[in-house]
């Protein structure tokens, strides 16, 4: 079985794309983009035996700097996002785990230490094989609306707070409009009002560039919808992307002044809306904070009952070099290592007193 890591300007990682299902997180303009932001060499590994085939998209990065003796170490980590590993026959559980072992085999060729993956939840995986190869961790539900539904249908399972709250906020003048780029501006400065007003942390206060390298990297894959208030004001925007009929809401907010209106309402059934009639199959709104049921999950849930599990699958390809590691931060910090929920445990941020 033949296998190797693509770099983002390699035409089979397209080439690969048009035979399967996928999102906007498989996309090597995507990936790309998300090195900048999250550090890290932008690859995908692509492996194929006859029409059997698979495409994982990934962050290599390199192990901190004074946890490791002057060895150059790696590990690998999906985008931010659902990146997860599509495979030309997602239900074959021979043919993934097949395929899953020559990807395993080769990360361990390179010299990784670990590997962790982020599950995409509307898009076959399997999941019974990773859980056999390492430990899948699931996180909590994400929201989903099926856009194949009939606008009554759409609208029935929404529940009855979000659809007086629309009805509220249209009577008083509340509407969206889409890709008009002009409101840009105004979108980034209600996105970080916003992550300022929730204490998101600081990964999430992206730089003004990237939003403009969103435009840029994903081209006519982004849109823009705003929410105006009576008086013409932007009230409530988000960025969503649309890949191959999945609609995903990826970043967004509301205006402080306009809390108590919840603008955002008319933002996602607007979005849905022209989802469905644009013939998409799926509209992805995403989980609560990490993944727990919390307020964000309870908003986005009353626009759908549709639920679907997310994912992480967590592996040690270096189990001696991966203790080593663990040592050198339980050292360094002064934290012991037992009891931390995270992976790579030695990529815990260590917080400092302040």
């Amino acid at each position: 079985m033949m296998g190797t890591f693509l770099d983002p300007g390699d035409n089979r990682w397209r080439d690969f794309l048009r035979g399967v299902r996928h999102d906007v997180y498989h996309l090597p303009g995507y990936v790309a983009l998300a090195a900048r932001c999250e550090g890290g060499r932008p690859i995908a590994f692509h492996a194929s035996d006859g029409e059997d085939a698979m495409l994982v998209p990934l962050l290599l990065r390199r192990v901190p700097q004074g946890l490791c003796r002057g060895d150059e170490l790696w590990d690998a980590v999906s985008p931010y996002g659902y990146a997860s590993p599509l495979f030309t026959r997602p239900d074959s559980s021979e043919v993934c785990r097949r395929l899953m072992e020559t990807f395993i085999g080769a990360a361990c060729d390179q010299g990784l230490v670990t590997l962790f993956l982020r599950m995409h939840p509307l898009l076959d995986g399997p999941l019974q094989v990773l859980s056999g190869m390492g430990t899948l961790v699931e996180h909590g539900n994400t929201v989903s609306i099926d856009l194949r539904q009939s606008p009554d249908e759409l609208s029935r399972d929404m529940s009855t707070n979000h659809r007086r709250g629309i009805r509220k906020l249209c009577k008083a003048g509340f509407h969206a409009v889409l890709d008009v780029w002009e409101y840009l501006p105004d979108f980034v400065r209600i996105y970080r009002q916003t992550m300022a007003r929730v204490g998101a942390e600081v990964f999430y206060f992206f730089k003004e560039s990237y939003f403009e390298d969103l435009r840029t990297f994903l081209e006519a894959h982004l849109h823009l919808c705003c929410v105006l208030s009576p008086d013409g004001k932007v009230a409530a925007a988000g960025l969503f992307t649309l890949v191959d009929g999945i609609l995903e809401y990826h970043l967004g907010g509301s205006r402080d002044d306009y809390l108590d209106f919840a603008p955002s309402k008319i933002m996602f059934a607007f979005m849905r809306n022209w989802g469905q009639r644009q013939g998409e199959r799926l509209f992805h709104l995403g989980g609560g904070l990490g993944g727990r049921n919390d307020s964000l999950f309870a908003f986005k849930a009353g626009f759908s009952s549709r639920l679907t599990p997310f994912h992480t699958f967590r592996l040690v390809l270096n189990q001696n070099l991966y203790s080593s590691l663990c040592a050198s931060w339980e050292k360094r910090s002064g934290m012991p290592m037992f009891g931390i929920d995270f992976f790579p445990a030695y990529r815990k941020i260590e917080k400092t007193d302040t």
